[in-house]
């Protein structure tokens, strides 16, 4: 089976990659993320803002009901003119904010009716909260709704069946009501508050929203899809602050490093030192001050991005300091399609390139493409504020590479195995490893007809040899004798096809393509017997008979290929070219020259210079063959000078 994928890895990895690029597209959502997608790219928008350092806010100021103000005060409720006297002091503020809902009858008349009389006095935005529980239940009083829950089609927003308000005379008295209830997200982590919220038909504004409305002096709203406008002032058309809207018409919480009074984004006072005269109230005019708790016991701490234990008053804080920043984040529809598109169009680019690809190139791409994706959404966070989901798309990625390491480990890796296998005998190392790395230069898997140059090789007189040597020694003789005509041979790219006794036969242009196979075939021949040349000297030294060989060289076409039985195949050369070369071979005796070699073969060398010795008849050919030696090595021996007759030569089919 794998020897069938490796026939056709780059189709199997190029559909594999256009498999991942579907899956990964439907994962990522065409309308909706899976779920541990959508939580991975939670958890990234949570690492970018745990990135952002903190940034002191002088316009927004903090009383916090902690636990030392519940150790000097009392438990929560406090009493009505404790809550009368706390507004008194804050006053001064540009608005006054309470996370908290005064739902609780008391029998003290005379302190709530100066408990309204504060909250006439000043600029108070109250708190309340909706709910969803199945026994739906009504405590208080509603604000006036912002409008009629007529929306633009497809558009999210929050339902509710229930809630608990303030008292009625608390909620007349004033000046404004907005409900405080966070969004979690699937993973009970707070990461944006809703502006607007429906519940039976009407739709009704967060306290976040309202504080921000009396604060900038907003006396229209215009709600569109994506946005919500706020208008300061009708005769002035122009001051305008526009919201963002994520999805449920919510606002993404541009949380920052820090919380608490130690965090660094807000100043944070006790409400027992407020209420003791310790705090001046300069330091409140002018200002938003909201009023909540970061007690534990008061269960007013949310999981946010940048801690589990965070002040539910500070995410108030937080989201309007976003609005007077313009620093909001958007998590919309625009986002989401973005993020596919990039998807889709980097993981098609990916599926065609990684599959032609090798282990490092695969490497190479995947962390570009991470690094490319990280930096893209990256700018589109910083610079457009906009939230581009990316962990289907890195994930994807990961995946693309992992498989077409895996795919080229079993196909590619697999030819490269065989390509080893069948040429380790044959080439030298470096030629092997050019295979390896490409097998699609080896052409072994079909035997073909295709021009090569074949050489052969014999020692003389080695019947002679044989009979005077001891076999051991003989067998040393011959491997050292092998050993230096193979180093020649693949020295000069040649592939050796097989041993024959002494005989070494070998050819040139197969597998790999060489232009110059003629050329190549000759130069190793010269290096033949240069190395026979020192061999035999290493011989006679040690007392052994000298070494004298003939080589024999043709160009022609042959067939080249794995061929043989069902039990042993080789790669081996076959045809009429081969079996001239032999002849040559045996030639070299008669001439009394080391090498012969075909007119074909001197054509195609024709920067070397050789020598016409004659021609000879051959069995089946009308036309003589041309023999020629290598000038350099016909010089060497003066008695290769004379005449010679011609020699009739009889091929075996």
């Amino acid at each position: 089976m794998i020897q069938a994928w490796a026939k056709n890895s780059k189709t199997i990895r190029l559909l594999f990659g256009a498999a991942m690029v579907v899956i990964f597209a439907w994962a990522g959502g065409w309308k909706k993320a899976e779920p541990w997608i959508a939580h991975l790219d939670q958890k990234i928008y949570d690492l970018r803002l745990t990135q952002t350092p903190a940034q002191p806010e002088e316009r927004i100021v903090i009383v916090d009901v902690d636990e030392k103000s519940l150790a000097e005060q009392g438990r929560w409720p406090w009493p009505r003119n404790d809550i009368a006297a706390l507004i008194d002091h804050l006053s001064d503020a540009k608005v006054l904010a309470f996370d908290v809902v005064f739902a609780d009858r008391v029998q003290d008349e005379k302190n709530s009716l100066q408990l309204e009389r504060s909250l006439r006095s000043a600029n108070v935005v109250l708190g309340y909260y909706f709910s969803s529980e199945s026994v739906a239940r009504q405590t208080g009083v509603l604000p006036p709704p912002f409008g009629s829950s007529v929306l633009a089609p497809g558009t999210q927003v929050t339902h509710w069946t229930g809630y608990g308000a303030n008292l009625p005379q608390l909620g007349a008295a004033a000046k404004a009501q907005g409900f405080f209830n966070p969004i979690p997200d699937s993973d009970g982590v707070v990461r944006s508050l809703p502006l607007l919220a429906e519940y039976q038909g009407q739709l009704y504004e967060s306290l976040a929203l309202t504080t921000l409305k009396l604060y900038l002096n907003v006396d229209r709203m215009v709600l569109r899809a994506d946005e919500l406008i706020l208008l300061s002032d009708s005769s002035h058309p122009n001051l305008r602050t526009t919201l963002p809207l994520s999805k449920g018409l919510s606002l993404m919480v541009p949380f920052r490093k820090g919380q608490g009074a130690s965090g660094g984004n807000f100043k944070y006072y006790s409400a027992s030192e407020v209420l003791a005269g310790k705090i001046a109230r300069k330091n409140f005019a002018g200002k938003i001050v909201l009023v909540g708790s970061s007690a534990p016991g008061l269960t007013d701490l949310r999981a946010t991005p940048l801690s589990e234990t965070f002040p539910g008053v500070e995410v108030h804080a937080s989201a309007i300091r976003g609005v007077l920043n313009h620093a909001l984040k958007v998590r919309s529809e625009f986002g989401h399609a973005v993020g596919l598109l990039c998807l889709m169009s980097l993981g098609t680019l990916l599926a065609v390139l990684l599959a032609f690809g090798g282990g490092l190139g695969i490497l190479a791409a995947g962390v570009l493409a991470m690094a490319t994706q990280w930096s893209a959404v990256s700018l589109a966070f910083s610079n457009a504020d906009l939230v581009v989901p990316v962990a289907a798309s890195l994930t994807m990625t990961l995946v693309l590479c992992l498989g077409n390491l895996v795919l080229g480990y079993f196909t590619e890796g697999r030819k490269r195995a065989q390509i080893v296998d069948l040429f380790g005998e044959y080439l030298s190392p470096e030629v092997v490893n050019r295979l390896a790395s490409d097998p699609s230069q080896s052409r072994q898997q079909i035997s073909q007809t295709r021009e090569i140059t074949v050489l052969f090789c014999d020692i003389r007189g080695f019947t002679k040899i044989s009979e005077t040597m001891d076999p051991q020694i003989l067998s040393e003789y011959l491997n050292e004798y092998l050993t230096g005509m193979t180093e020649a041979i693949h020295q000069t790219t040649g592939t050796v096809d097989k041993y024959i006794g002494d005989a070494v036969m070998a050819f040139w242009g197969a597998p790999l393509d060489d232009h110059g196979h003629a050329a190549h075939a000759v130069e190793a021949a010269l290096k033949m017997q240069v190395v026979a040349e020192q061999l035999s000297k290493s011989f006679v030294v040690r007392g052994l008979p000298p070494l004298s060989i003939g080589i024999g060289i043709h160009t022609g076409r042959a067939r080249v290929g794995d061929m043989g039985s069902k039990l042993r195949r080789v790669y081996t050369a076959i045809g009429d070219t081969v079996n001239l070369a032999s002849r040559l071979e045996s030639l070299t005796k008669y001439f009394e020259t080391s090498i012969l070699v075909s007119e074909a073969t001197m054509q195609a060398v024709p920067a070397l210079e050789f020598i016409e010795l004659d021609s000879v008849l051959v069995q089946g050919r009308s036309e003589r063959v041309v023999i020629y030696a290598p000038a350099q090595t016909y010089y060497a021996n003066p008695a290769n000078t004379r005449e010679r007759q011609p020699v009739q030569l009889s091929l075996v089919a």
